[in-house]
């Protein structure tokens, strides 16, 4: 949400330049917040990307460890497979 608001800023910010307003310096403090939350919000996402992982990892070993002790179905096994492999495909 509040890099959704420094985006209108920067927006506005720009026409108001563009129209000839001495907006520059606000203009560039507004683009300089704006990239630090959008690295803060990369940053955030590859981090919950990488717990999503590694919870599926370890699920996917508890899976197959109930599976040997005759606890769990092949199914909760292929079930957590293909959750973990889901994760690691490549995001655009």
């Amino acid at each position: 949400m509040r890099m959704q608001s420094c985006k209108g800023e920067v927006a506005e910010l720009e026409s108001r330049v563009a129209s000839g307003e001495n907006a520059k310096d606000d203009l560039a403090n507004a683009r300089a917040t704006l990239a630090q939350l959008t690295e803060a919000a990369q940053i955030a996402t590859a981090k919950r990307e990488r717990a999503e992982v590694e919870a599926a990892e370890a699920n996917l070993r508890r899976q197959q460890k109930l599976l040997k002790l005759g606890a769990a179905n092949e199914s909760d096994v292929n079930r957590a497979e293909e959750k973990l492999a889901d994760l690691k495909l490549p995001r655009n």
